[in-house]
């Protein structure tokens, strides 16, 4: 399972602007969306579960602006079997 404060940590020295809540958030849901990339390769079959979890990580920002704002939580990953 992914840590997320390792991701920030670890991406917070590179080039990214992951100083601001912002742009630690885009960089978490960026790491999240890259681990599913693989699903959306043309000979994969994605369900629609994963479909909508990764369409629930690209649009968190329109919701929330900070890990920190009342009510945030990543969208939950689908299991494997899903």
């Amino acid at each position: 399972m992914t840590n997320i404060n390792d991701i920030i940590e670890e991406f917070s020295i590179k080039k990214w602007n992951a100083t601001d809540s912002l742009g630690q958030l885009r960089l978490v849901r960026n790491v999240l969306l890259a681990e599913t990339d693989w699903m959306a390769n043309s000979d994969v079959t994605m369900s629609d579960k994963w479909k909508t979890y990764r369409q629930e990580l690209r649009d968190i920002t329109k919701t929330y602006k900070s890990m920190n704002d009342k009510g945030f939580a990543f969208p939950t990953k689908p299991t494997d079997t899903e």
